[in-house]
């Protein structure tokens, strides 16, 4: 790999400019697929690491974001597959680890956490039981708003396949939220 120059500029300088603004997105992604802070963000410096050493790869023109899913994605199924190989990690409670300055950080510790800013806890219920394919692509379709195309090239799966999957997570999601709407005067949700 070398740094080319050509007229847009160095490889990081492209990287840059290109890769660098998806960062929160690539994030909260990472938060929503393995649901802890710490390792979603170890999970977000390695996508980023990959991105960079493979930034020759990344066609100008074409959805940058998508394509840092894409790593994200696979660097993610790499990291369980060593873990089923490895054996079951015990996680350590944050709680139980004291602040080294006695202040504490303004970050999220889990997607619960994340997603309790944004909603409340009987959505989030239903969002966790989710199959982990089901709650991807519909983060990826209804959050960041990317097309049944690229959340299939991300998912490495056909069009129809995301189709399904967001068809099957939203109606799971009603079957769930059915009766909590109703509990909040919502009288007219249909079972």
């Amino acid at each position: 790999m070398t740094g080319r120059t050509d007229s847009d500029g160095t490889k990081a300088e492209r990287f840059e400019q290109f890769a660098l603004p998806n960062l929160d997105n690539v994030y909260r992604a990472a938060v929503a697929l393995c649901g802890r802070s710490n390792e979603a963000e170890d999970l977000t410096q390695t996508t980023f690491m990959k991105a960079l050493e493979r930034f020759d790869t990344f066609e100008p023109g074409t959805n940058c974001k998508a394509w840092l899913f894409q790593i994200l994605r696979n660097t993610w199924i790499d990291q369980l597959r060593r873990r089923r190989v490895a054996g079951r990690v015990v996680p350590l409670d944050e709680e139980l680890v004291a602040e080294e300055n006695g202040v504490e950080a303004t970050v999220w510790s889990n997607a619960e956490d994340l997603l309790e800013n944004f909603t409340d806890e009987q959505i989030i219920r239903a969002l966790k039981q989710l199959p982990d394919d089901q709650r991807l692509t519909l983060f990826l379709v209804d959050v960041e708003q990317l097309s049944q195309q690229e959340v299939a090239e991300i998912t490495g799966v056909a069009v129809g396949a995301v189709k399904s999957r967001t068809s099957r997570a939203r109606s799971e999601l009603k079957r769930r939220l059915t009766s909590y709407a109703a509990d909040l005067g919502f009288d007219e949700c249909k079972r």
